[in-house]
């Protein structure tokens, strides 16, 4: 899978699908803007692994894949390197995104649908928070269900 990705010539704004065996399809873009994100951020977390590898706070604990701790490897018995070759691997990534979806809408709706998942993650944050939906001390179903539709209620007029 990742050979026919990175086979991929994509240019800005392109997208493109690959068919995967089980009936799921994976929508892949790329974005100039994304790409450039992308290598700043790399860029940024490989000075703070230098910057704690000079200092001397990185030990063999920090050998993982979470982060930028992915650029660490192991040599000898204590000594602790930065992988400067799997960092340049890295490059081709950039810009890069996928979207594993088994739904029949265009590769261009499950994008703008995607990047409107925001807005259904901040309806679950306001309900759980500021509406103070929970706790439900109600032990009648009319009452639990009138109770829930006031919060949305709030929310919608929020």
């Amino acid at each position: 899978m990742k050979e026919q990705i990175l086979a991929l010539e994509l240019a800005d704004g392109d997208v493109s699908i690959i068919k995967k065996q089980d009936g799921l399809r994976l929508i892949v873009s790329y974005s100039a803007k994304r790409a450039k994100r992308d290598k700043r951020n790399r860029e940024r977390g490989l000075k703070r692994l230098e910057k704690n590898l000079n200092k001397g706070k990185l030990t063999k604990s920090h050998i993982n894949n979470r982060g930028y701790n992915k650029y660490l490897k192991l040599e000898g018995d204590i000594k602790i390197e930065i992988d400067y070759e799997k960092f340049e691997a890295d490059d081709e990534w950039d810009g890069l995104k996928g979207y594993v979806t088994n739904t029949r809408l265009s590769a261009k709706n499950v994008i703008q649908n995607y990047n409107q998942l925001w807005h259904i993650e901040r309806a679950f944050r306001i309900s759980k928070t500021d509406l103070k939906i929970r706790p439900i001390y109600h032990r009648n179903r009319n009452r639990i269900e009138s109770h829930i539709c006031i919060a949305f209620v709030a929310y919608t007029i929020y």
